[in-house]
């Protein structure tokens, strides 16, 4: 339930992508110990514990961010920002991973990487990086380095 008036937008992205980020990491880690299914696989979910224990993390910033926004501390909002600043940023990892794993195949002609497409390295943390991206250009003049430098940092 929303209860802070004032950033209410920021509040119901927190308790949509909370939610998600945490189902999918335990869904990543139940793959990385060995469970597997149909559905798994066509949701790109890797053996990735590390990766499942990030969208676990990213998705308890959302979701503590909702958590004091609700309290009517306004200072909230920063994990929600946060939380979209770091989830964008494990987007731009993974696309670099991609992208070199791309040049290995088409430029270099690796062995390895003979029958790589760009499917093999897609991960759920790509493809949830799409509601983040939506989050940071709604709020991106709250993303500014102007703002840090007039503040003085």
């Amino acid at each position: 339930m929303i209860t802070n008036k004032e950033y209410k937008y920021e509040t119901a992205f927190g308790l949509i992508a909370g939610p998600l980020y945490i189902i999918f990491g335990f869904i990543q880690l139940a793959v990385g110990l060995g469970y597997s299914s149909g559905w798994t696989d066509a949701l790109y979910i890797p053996k990735d514990i590390i990766g499942s224990l990030i969208l676990v993390l990213l998705g308890a910033i959302f979701l503590y961010g909702v958590k004091e926004l609700n309290e009517g501390t306004n200072e909230g909002v920063s994990f929600v920002y946060v939380g979209i600043f770091l989830a964008l940023l494990w987007v731009v990892v993974y696309l670099l991973v991609m992208s070199a794993s791309a040049l290995e195949a088409y430029m270099l002609k690796s062995e390895d990487f003979e029958e790589w497409v760009p499917a093999d390295d897609m991960k759920p943390g790509i493809y949830l990086g799409i509601l983040p991206l939506i989050g940071f250009l709604a709020w991106r003049s709250k993303f500014s380095f102007r703002r840090l430098s007039k503040a003085g940092v």
